[in-house]
């Protein structure tokens, strides 16, 4: 499958789409709303999206805090899962990390993304944990980078 990887803004015209795809495949419908994907943090990070045709495979987002990069609502849609298209964006999302002067990443990981993550050499921080609004388990991850 070639696609490719490509950082995009909120003005861009697969703004939305990714909106879409973080609020219904990210999270159980119904307990999100915008907002909360929309949240004080989209308009300082960096969005990443993977791209075939135009079409949005999936997206990830990078907040960069100092040395500190956060990585959030990354997904894949259902059909393009198991392709490779999560491991090209998160190695995008991780040299993009780097080139703007992170020098460890962190993440909030669903308990069946842990191994993914950990693929890459992330290590889980503390105890799992409940997310409030979703009602999941989740963990702690950060890669020194």
């Amino acid at each position: 499958m070639l696609y490719s990887v490509e950082e995009i803004d909120t003005e861009h015209d697969l703004y939305e789409p990714t909106v879409a795809m973080r609020q219904v495949d990210l999270y159980p419908v119904g307990r999100v709303t915008r907002s909360y994907i929309q949240d004080e943090l989209e308009n300082k990070s960096i969005l990443l999206v993977a791209l075939k045709n135009r079409t949005l495979l999936g997206c990830g987002r990078i907040t960069i805090e100092g040395d500190v990069a956060r990585l959030s609502h990354m997904v894949v849609g259902e059909e393009f899962r198991f392709t490779g298209v999560g491991t090209s964006l998160m190695k995008k999302l991780m040299e993009t990390s780097k080139e703007k002067g992170a020098t460890k990443i962190v993440l909030e990981a669903s308990s069946e993304a842990v191994p993914f993550f950990k693929s890459f050499g992330f290590t889980t921080v503390g105890s799992t944990k409940i997310l409030d609004i979703l009602d999941l388990p989740a963990s702690n991850m950060e890669l020194i980078v």
